[in-house]
């Protein structure tokens, strides 16, 4: 499957764009930006941030019972 040819998309620049911003445009472009960079934050600590899970079999011996005692009386 071929695409077709676009047209060339014109090189703006952000400034350019800002500028020609409202002030509620410019406060919500900056809310929503605020949004996506907490979102990051959350994920990136989710995923770096590991609950310690304990081992099923302890490499150590377990500790008799103390109600078990092998010292001869």
């Amino acid at each position: 499957m071929r695409l077709q040819d676009s047209f060339p998309v014109p090189v703006i620049a952000p400034a350019h764009v800002w500028e020609g911003l409202t002030a509620d445009a410019q406060a919500g472009a900056i809310r929503l930006m605020a949004n996506l960079a907490s979102n990051l934050v959350a994920r990136h600590t989710e995923t770096t941030h590991q609950e310690f899970v304990p081992c099923h079999h302890d490499s150590h011996p377990q500790k008799s019972d103390r109600n078990i005692s092998i010292a001869k009386p």
